[in-house]
């Protein structure tokens, strides 16, 4: 009898456990796919090369929703437009963090700025003062002035330059220049590059400091994607000293910054201030409400002196709709001079407009040349200044496409695949700016400036940037050399680097 009972004891239980196991599988959550990681880095390795560019070739194995891991940081990627819609849409709440990594937390002032902000309280408050003192239509609108001054210097020089010939003339340092001064006059009244009007700037101490401090950001924030999911107990080591150089260009940018409000506040105290500069408006707040605008927060607004082209990930939201205006002014001039019948048709468009007596174009034009905002969404579709979106972090469980997403997941949107995918767009890899004329529906899938309550609130000053008045010189180029005009991108996810752009003026 005792045998029985054993022999059947021995038979139930590995049927009993495989039983356990079985029911236990099944009620397991369904996690994304995704390919192997590797021990410790997970896939660091995939920043390589442009990144959104390895992870749409993984979204053609893995699916439209994926999952990675960047050292011990689970990241889930979307590269659907469906998906996308789902999770800054119906899960917009859920997404609307940002993850707090290491390098924001030292630069953007312990993730304190509009882009950085997890949602809540905070993040409600610096937007509020953000989107309403410098972000509004009426606020860009009064600076557009500023920029149309700074695009005919520019203009000037190069006509100077081809010394009533022709000149092969070189744009993207000119744009990028002429765009600093742009934003650092709408900021504090001053300019740090080139000249200053129709005078040579002088190189001051505070002039070529200001520009040792933006070439420093940009070296220091293109190495530290990485160094933002390496193990912690690497990063406390600091080993090289990145952390040590990243702590004093805080304190430097702060000092900096800090002085730019004194100035403006000593002014205010003189009346000799013309009230139009961003600081001017957010000391006017101030001084209505001490407690309601204080100078940190006027720091972290201000931040984008000094992370000007950085990468998306790190930028604030003030940040991510001007400091990548440069690429698309590039960008669409490279397209328009690719594509003659597309500049005859812009041509004939503008002088129909502008007619006689002639003159330059202005960012206020922009809103009567609808072809002309067509290029400029299709420039943007095909190279958006963000190739993935500034991250997203879940705040609770949630599931997207059917898949479990864990809370302190990091959400990545690879908008490039989005703005490519041939489900969506007709002939995706061609520059088409028809496709955005009336209420065509493919143009209504494009997101160069994000979705949902964490959309970049700086998308009319970054339209303005980008906007006409940066464009005259270019209806009066060609290409110089024989082959395609443009530039190669190939660090992730928005520094150019190679052929500059250039044509004969």
């Amino acid at each position: 009898m005792n045998n029985i009972f054993v022999f059947v004891i021995t038979l139930l239980l590995p049927l009993f456990t495989l039983g356990c196991l079985r029911r236990r599988t099944n009620q397991s959550p369904l996690l994304p796919p995704g390919p192997p990681a590797l021990p410790i880095i997970g896939h660091l390795y995939l920043f390589r090369g442009p990144l959104h560019r390895r992870l749409t070739r993984l979204a053609t194995l893995y699916g439209a929703v994926f999952r990675l891991r960047f050292g011990a940081k689970n990241v889930v990627v979307v590269s659907s437009a469906q998906a996308a819609e789902e999770c800054l849409g119906v899960h917009d709440i859920v997404f609307a963090n940002r993850p707090q990594l290491p390098t924001g937390k030292i630069l953007s002032y312990d993730w304190s700025t509009m882009g950085t902000a997890s949602y809540g309280d905070y993040w409600r408050h610096i937007r509020r003062i953000g989107v309403t003192e410098l972000l509004s239509v009426h606020r860009v609108q009064q600076y557009a002035d500023v920029h149309t001054r700074m695009a005919r210097s520019m203009a000037r020089r190069l006509y100077r330059s081809a010394a009533g010939g022709r000149a092969r003339v070189e744009l993207k340092s000119r744009l990028f220049e002429m765009l600093m001064n742009v934003m650092t006059s709408m900021i504090c009244a001053r300019t740090y590059y080139g000249t200053d009007g129709e005078e040579i700037l002088e190189v001051t101490d505070e002039v070529q400091w200001f520009r040792t401090m933006v070439e420093e950001t940009m070296t220091l924030i293109g190495a530290s994607t990485v160094w933002d999911y390496i193990p912690t107990l690497v990063r406390w080591l600091d080993i090289g000293g990145f952390g040590r150089r990243l702590w004093r260009l805080r304190e430097s940018r702060t000092k900096f910054v800090q002085g730019l409000i004194e100035d403006e506040r000593k002014k205010m105290e003189d009346g000799t201030t013309t009230g139009r500069t961003m600081i001017g408006a957010l000391l006017s707040v101030q001084h209505k409400d001490p407690e309601d605008c204080p100078d940190q927060l006027i720091r972290a607004l201000c931040i984008i002196l000094c992370c000007i082209k950085t990468f998306p990930m790190m930028k604030s939201a003030l940040e991510a709709g001007s400091s990548t205006s440069a690429d698309t002014v590039e960008w669409a001039m490279s397209l328009m001079l690719n594509n003659p019948k597309v500049m005859v048709k812009v041509r004939d468009e503008i002088d129909s407009y502008i007619g006689k007596p002639i003159r330059l174009i202005e960012a206020s034009d922009l809103l009567k040349l609808q072809y002309f905002r067509c290029i400029i969404m299709e420039t943007l579709r095909l190279h958006p200044p963000t190739p993935l979106l500034v991250p997203h972090e879940s705040s609770i469980d949630c599931t997207v496409s059917g898949f479990y997403i864990p809370k302190g997941t990091m959400l990545l949107v690879n908008t490039s695949a989005i703005h490519r995918d041939p489900k969506i767009w007709d002939k995706p890899t061609n520059f088409i700016p028809e496709r955005f004329e009336g209420e065509k529906c493919e143009g209504n899938m494009a997101m160069p400036f994000g979705m949902g309550r964490r959309r970049c609130p700086a998308e009319n000053l970054g339209m303005q940037l980008g906007g006409p008045g940066n464009y005259d010189p270019m209806f009066r180029m060609r290409k110089s050399g024989g082959g395609a005009c443009g530039h190669d991108r190939r660090l992730w996810p928005n520094c150019s680097e190679g052929s500059a752009l250039g044509g004969l003026l």
